[in-house]
């Protein structure tokens, strides 16, 4: 688990999409952890296995989405934009090798973990894909 505090207020009431989003924390957290201890070929290996792994995921809402036959159009553009996003941020990561300022570190780590918080909270609740008990509290896993 590693979003800190109470991991339930981000819920989204599927344990499959709940497990995902939990496994995506964690791998910004390991990422974290490698530009701590400034392993810059792992990390750059992290980076790759982050970006990989997002369309795999957004292949499971989609299927999810399609079972219960949801509208994924506005979801899926969500997706892009998370995906952008992490993108841009990872992108600058390696561009400078890793090699961070404490204020960077944060500002990089806050940053993917509040584009993965903000598409659970809000890109999930407002398309209505899911939505069971939203209770938003700012949950950023503790290094």
């Amino acid at each position: 688990m590693c979003f800190s505090g109470d991991p339930s207020s981000l819920s989204v009431g599927n344990r499959l999409i709940d497990s995902e989003h939990q496994k995506i924390s964690c791998m910004v957290k390991d990422i974290d952890q490698l530009i701590l201890v400034k392993h810059f070929v792992a990390l750059s290996a992290a980076i790759k296995k982050l970006i990989d792994y997002l369309p795999e995921y957004f292949l499971v809402e989609e299927n999810i989405a399609k079972a219960v036959k949801f509208d994924f159009t506005k979801h899926r553009l969500a997706h892009q934009e998370l995906l952008n996003n992490y993108r841009v941020i990872t992108d600058n990561i390696i561009i400078q090798d890793g090699k961070l300022s404490k204020l960077e570190r944060k500002s990089y780590i806050d940053s993917l973990n509040n584009i993965l918080i903000e598409h659970i909270v809000f890109s999930s609740c407002s398309d209505g894909l899911y939505c069971s008990k939203y209770i938003y509290t700012a949950i950023i896993f503790t290094p």
